[in-house]
C-alpha cells in the first residue's frame, strides 16, 4: 500500500502520507488566519498591511485542505453522502464538514468586507477590469470614511468568530486522535493542545514566507516590522509547543505507559527505533531547536536568509510532527510485540508524493487567482485611509499587477535591498 506502513504482513496502516499532510494543512489555514486576525482584533497595527494577503492565504488553503482526504479515500463520491444525510452528532467526519463549510462561508464574506473600498475604488474606472470589480463589490459603491469604519467594525467580529473556528477547524483534528484509545500515541487529553500550539508555529512561518516572496515579487522591499514581529511571535509559540512536548512525554508518555508494553513500544519507535530521526532528528532538532537557536545569533535574526532558513525550517518540523502522530501511531501496536516497523513511501500513483505536491499546487493556483483578483496591496490603505478615488496614485482604475499593485519603494531604498532589523 503506497505510503503506507508494512507490518511484516501483520497489519497495515490505513492512513498515509495524505492523511499526514491533511492536518498540516488544515493547521496552516488556522495559523494564517489568526496572523490576520492580529491586525483586525489584537489592532497589532504593524501587521495590518499583513492581514489582506493573510486572507487569501487562509482561504486558498482552506479551500484545498479536504482535498488531501478526498485523495486518500477510494470512493471519493462518498463525500456526497456527508452533505446529504445527517451523521451529527455521532461522526466527527460529520461534525467536520458542518465546521468547514460554516468556516468558508465566514471566509468569504471576511473576503468581500477587507476588499469591499478597494473594488469599488478600482470599479469607478473604465474597462472589462472596472466592471469586474464593480461585480466583486456587488454594487456596493460607498467609499466614503464612515463605510471604511463600519466595514473595520465587521471584520473585527468576523475574525472574533473567525479565530473560535479555526481553532474548532484544527483542533477537532487532535480530538479525532486523542480520543482513539486503541493507539496508546494518541490517547492523551494534550493532543488537540498539541495541534493547535504547532498550527501557530506553521501558520506564522508561513506568513513569513508568503509575505517575503509576495512583496519581492512586486517589487517592493519586505517591510522589517512586519518580519520581526512575525518572528518573535513564531519564537513564542516555539517554546509553547516545546514546552507541550516535554509535558506530554513526562506526563502523559513515561507514568502511564512505564509498567506495559505500550511504553516498550513508544520508546522502541520514537527514542531508539525507526522513527527516531523523525521524532528527535526533524520534528525536534529542526523543527524547535534549530529556529530557537538560530535566533538567538543578532547577525541571522536581522537577515532575510536567517529569517527563511528559521520559518522552513518550523514548517519541517510542524510536518514531521503530523508524520510522527499519524504513522507513529500506527505503528506502535504491534512493535510492542518486536516486530519490524518500515515506512514505504511511493513518488508516485495513489498516497504519493506526487499526489501530495498536487494538493499543493491546487492551493497554489487558488492564492494566485485570489491576489490577481483581489488587490491585497491597495486594501491596507483603503481600509485605513480611505483617501479619495480621484487619487489615480493610490487607486489606479487600471493597470493592476498579477498579484495586484504595491506602493513605490521611497526615495533612495533599493526595492529589493536588506539590511536593518528583521
Amino acid at each position: 500500500m503506497g505510503g503506507a506502513l508494512n507490518h511484516s504482513g501483520l497489519e497495515n496502516a490505513y492512513w498515509g502520507l495524505m492523511v499526514v499532510t491533511y492536518p498540516f494543512i488544515s493547521g496552516l489555514v488556522a495559523g494564517s488566519f489568526v496572523v490576520s486576525s492580529l491586525s483586525h482584533v489584537f489592532h497589532q497595527r504593524r501587521f495590518d498591511a499583513l492581514a489582506p494577503l493573510a486572507v487569501l492565504t487562509s482561504l486558498a488553503l482552506l479551500i484545498a485542505a479536504p482535498l488531501t482526504v478526498l485523495g486518500d479515500s477510494r470512493q471519493p463520491s462518498n463525500f456526497l453522502e456527508l452533505l446529504t444525510r445527517d451523521h451529527l452528532p455521532y461522526s466527527p467526519l460529520s461534525t467536520f464538514i458542518v465546521i468547514w463549510l460554516t468556516y468558508i462561508a465566514l471566509m468569504l464574506v471576511e473576503l468581500y468586507v477587507a476588499f469591499r473600498v478597494t473594488n469599488a475604488r478600482i470599479g469607478e474606472g473604465d474597462g472589462w477590469w472596472a466592471r469586474l470589480h464593480r461585480g466583486l463589490a456587488l454594487g456596493h459603491r460607498n467609499t466614503s470614511e464612515r463605510a471604511a469604519r463600519k466595514d473595520r467594525k465587521i471584520l473585527f467580529g468576523l475574525s472574533c468568530a473567525g479565530i473560535v473556528l479555526a481553532f474548532l477547524f484544527h483542533g477537532y483534528i487532535g480530538f479525532v486522535f486523542g480520543a482513539t484509545k486503541a493507539r496508546a500515541l494518541w490517547a492523551t487529553p494534550l493532543m488537540p493542545v498539541l495541534f493547535i500550539v504547532s498550527a501557530m508555529v506553521s501558520g506564522i512561518a508561513l506568513m513569513w514566507l508568503v509575505h517575503f516572496l509576495a512583496t519581492r515579487y512586486v517589487g517592493r522591499r519586505p517591510d522589517r516590522q512586519v518580519a520581526s514581529g512575525l518572528l518573535s511571535y513564531l519564537m513564542l509559540f516555539l517554546l509553547l509547543d516545546l514546552f507541550l512536548d516535554a509535558l506530554d512525554l513526562l506526563t502523559s508518555a513515561v507514568p502511564e505507559y512505564a509498567q506495559g508494553s505500550a511504553y516498550y513500544g513508544f520508546s522502541h519507535l520514537l527514542l531508539h527505533g525507526p522513527f527516531t530521526f523523525s521524532y528527535l532528528g526533524v520534528q525536534l532538532g529542526i523543527g524547535v531547536v534549530l529556529p530557537l537557536a538560530l535566533w538567538l545569533v543578532p547577525v541571522v535574526r536581522r537577515s532575510w536568509p536567517g529569517g527563511a532558513v528559521m520559518t522552513l525550517a518550523a514548517l519541517v518540523g510542524v510536518y514531521a510532527m503530523r508524520w510522527n502522530v499519524v504513522l507513529g501511531g500506527q505503528a506502535e501496536s504491534k512493535v510492542s510485540s518486536n516486530t519490524v516497523v518500515t515506512t514505504s513511501v511511493p513518488l508516485t500513483g495513489f498516497d504519493s508524493v506526487q499526489t501530495v505536491l498536487g494538493v499543493f499546487a491546487v492551493a497554489l493556483l487558488l492564492f494566485l487567482l485570489l491576489a490577481w483578483l483581489f488587490p491585497w496591496g491597495q486594501a491596507h490603505e483603503a481600509m485605513s485611509a480611505s483617501p479619495s478615488s480621484s487619487d489615480p496614485a493610490v487607486f489606479p482604475g487600471t493597470g493592476v499587477g498579477a498579484l495586484g499593485p504595491m506602493p513605490a519603494p521611497a526615495p533612495g531604498e533599493s526595492p529589493v535591498s536588506g539590511g536593518g532589523d528583521a
